[in-house]
C-alpha cells in the first residue's frame, strides 16, 4: 500500500496561470505525436494505480500540462481548471490568513482558515493511500482511501491506445471548479475589506467574531455551489 503525503504547490501567478490554461490544448494536441516519435525506446505502460500515483505526483509538482495525456480527452480541461482553479483558492485564503496573522495574531488567522475545504478532492485530496486495483477489459478501478478512513472509496480509469487514463465521469470537476473560483475571489474581498482599513487591527483584535462572519458571507456562493461531498452521497445511498 502506498501513502502519497501531498506537498501542496504554492499559489500560481496570474502570468503562470494563464500559460497552464492556453496550454492545456496544446499539450493534449502533441501527446500522441510525441508518444510515437522514432528512435527513443519506450517505457512500459502504466498500470492503473501507477497512473493514479502519477497524476498525484504531477499535480502536487504544478505540472497541470503533463496531466492531460492521463486524463480522458473529454474531462482533461476540466480536472486541471479546477486544480488551478483550488490551488489559487489556496493561495487567496494563505494571503488571508498572513494578513489577518499580522494584524491581529495567530489564533484569528487559525479560526478563519479555510484551506481544509480543497483537502477532499477525489484523488487528489490530502492524505490519499492507493490500495487495489481492478481492471476488466479497458475498464479498470483503482481504489484508495482518505485520511485513513473507510469505507475506501474507487476511481475510475478507461484504456485509451493502450494507455490508462482517469476518467472522473461528467459534472463534478465542473461544479468545483466553479465553487472555488467564487470561494477565491470571497477570500480576497474579505482581505480587500482589511487592508483598505474597513476592518481596523484594533476592530479585529477587539471583535474577533466580525472577521470570522466576514469570511464565512464572502465564501457563501462558493459554498453553496460545492457539490455534496462522498459521505453525503453515500448517506443518501441505498
Amino acid at each position: 500500500m502506498t501513502v502519497v503525503r501531498r506537498v501542496w504547490p504554492r499559489g500560481l501567478k496570474p502570468a503562470a496561470l494563464l500559460a497552464v490554461l492556453t496550454g492545456i490544448g496544446l499539450g493534449m494536441g502533441t501527446s500522441c505525436a510525441r508518444a510515437g516519435s522514432p528512435g527513443k525506446s519506450q517505457s512500459p505502460p502504466l498500470s492503473p494505480r501507477q497512473t493514479v500515483a502519477r497524476l498525484i505526483e504531477l499535480r502536487d509538482a504544478g505540472a497541470y500540462q503533463q496531466m492531460t495525456p492521463l486524463i480522458v480527452p473529454e474531462r482533461a480541461t476540466d480536472v486541471v481548471v479546477t486544480l488551478v482553479a483550488v490551488q489559487d483558492f489556496l493561495s487567496a485564503n494563505e494571503q488571508l490568513c498572513g494578513v489577518v496573522r499580522r494584524h491581529a495574531g495567530i489564533g484569528l488567522a487559525q479560526a478563519i482558515d479555510q484551506s481544509q475545504r480543497a483537502y477532499h478532492l477525489d484523488i487528489f485530496s490530502k492524505y490519499v493511500e492507493l490500495l487495489d486495483e481492478a481492471i476488466a477489459g479497458d475498464a479498470a478501478t483503482v481504489s484508495f482511501t482518505v485520511d485513513g478512513r473507510l469505507p475506501a472509496r474507487r476511481t475510475q480509469l478507461r484504456r485509451l491506445a493502450g494507455t490508462w487514463r482517469y476518467d472522473p465521469g461528467p459534472g463534478a470537476y465542473q461544479q468545483l471548479a466553479d465553487a472555488f473560483q467564487k470561494m477565491a475571489r470571497g477570500l480576497r474581498q474579505a482581505m480587500q475589506e482589511i487592508e483598505t482599513g474597513r476592518l481596523t487591527a484594533q476592530e479585529m483584535r477587539d471583535h474577533p467574531d466580525r472577521v470570522i462572519e466576514e469570511v464565512r458571507v464572502r465564501l457563501l456562493p462558493g459554498v453553496s455551489a460545492l457539490p455534496p461531498s462522498p459521505t453525503t452521497q453515500r448517506a443518501g445511498a441505498p
